[in-house]
């Protein structure tokens, strides 16, 4: 019996093995999928997430291919270049980001069984994982399934919410001159936006994403011809937010979007991934590793709801009604720069952020 089952390998499931590793307890990765393999997803590494690789030890840059000190806002009121202190956006593939983690993991110790997991049974000593090919058993689980998990499925936790994205990778000579900067367009899709990412030999990741169910092919695709590019293949994605109020069972703890994780403003899930990844590992040398995973999450899940009205604001009454009908957006005010500086650096929560804004219209006003 292992002392640790992981159950997914991507950024979060990664992250918890290699500090299961360090940390000398005898680990197991379960993935279906073998490395590398495409993952549909933007890429995008914010500083916060940067900052949390080397307090990890792990040197990304192997996999960063551009970084976005600029970034071009378009908004129904105009379009704003943002320029940051340090880049503010990283890109990355997720095929290579996720098979760099997986092999430090492996590298480290950590065994890996190629296996599609169906479900998890706990009971007062140990956890059954049963896949397709076998049953695993460990003390301890760790679901980094993603969206949607059937460990979630399997211990009663689930995300309250999910957005859909859709990306693909593109290529040719961008038709518009933005010299290096990342792009979002909040006019494309309403309740989200769309994003053009820089990588290399003239590839761009190219996607949107949405609050609102709905098909939206035609509409990326019609995205991608604006831009000048070929369009590669198309590949949509849950973003699982809102989590639950609980993040473990008695055995079980969840990480990233099988959690529910993702930014409801940005769209960003690889920080939330490493950062409940590692958080769930680290549980481990607790007494009571489950409770202590809890209660570490618990001010990230409390904060969820500030980002949550953070969101509104960005894609309701900003993007839907003051852009659109005034001609105004927040995006162009001062001090938007260095308070997006301060969250996405992980400087600043959601709710001191709200406090933030609401102090400057008091003092404007």
């Amino acid at each position: 019996m292992y002392d640790l089952i992981i159950i997914g390998s991507g950024p979060a499931g990664n992250t918890a093995a290699i500090i299961a590793s360090r940390l000398g307890i005898r680990a197991m990765i379960i993935d279906k999928a073998r490395h590398p393999r495409v993952k549909p997803c933007g890429g995008g590494l914010t500083p916060k997430s940067i900052a949390l690789s080397r307090i990890l030890g792990l040197d990304l840059s192997e996999v960063i291919e551009h970084e976005c000190n600029e970034v071009v806002v378009v908004t129904h009121a105009g379009s704003y270049i943002m320029r940051f202190k340090e880049p503010m956006i990283r890109v990355s593939r997720r095929e290579r980001l996720d098979e760099f983690m997986f092999n430090e993991a492996v590298n480290n110790g950590v065994e890996y069984i190629n296996d599609e997991v169906l479900k998890v049974k706990e009971t007062a000593n140990k956890v059954e994982v049963i896949g397709r090919g076998g049953v695993y058993e460990a003390k301890w689980v760790i679901g980094a399934d993603g969206a949607p998990s059937r460990v979630g499925r399997s211990i009663g936790i689930m995300p309250k919410s999910n957005a859909v994205a859709l990306m693909n990778i593109a290529s040719g000579n961008l038709g518009i001159n933005t010299g290096d900067a990342c792009i979002l367009d909040f006019t494309r899709i309403k309740w989200g936006y769309a994003w053009l990412f820089p990588l290399s030999r003239s590839d761009y990741d190219v996607g949107l994403g949405s609050a609102l169910k709905g098909r939206y092919s035609d509409l990326l695709l019609s995205y991608i011809n604006e831009l000048g590019l070929k369009p590669g293949r198309l590949m949509g994605h849950l973003i699982p937010y809102r989590p639950p109020n609980l993040a473990s069972t008695r055995r079980v703890m969840l990480t990233g979007d099988a959690l529910g994780l993702a930014d409801p403003v940005t769209g960003e899930g690889i920080f939330q991934a490493m950062m409940s990844g590692a958080l769930a590992a680290l549980s481990l040398r607790s007494s009571n590793p489950t409770e202590y995973y809890n209660s570490m999450m618990a001010n990230y899940i409390n904060d969820s709801q500030y980002a949550l009205m953070v969101a509104y604001i960005v894609y309701g009454f900003d993007s839907i009604f003051l852009s659109r009908f005034l001609g105004v957006t927040g995006f162009s005010k001062a001090g938007a720069v260095n308070i997006i500086e301060k969250v996405t650096g992980g400087k600043l929560t959601y709710r001191d952020a709200v406090k933030e804004v609401v102090k400057s219209i008091s003092v404007s006003g």
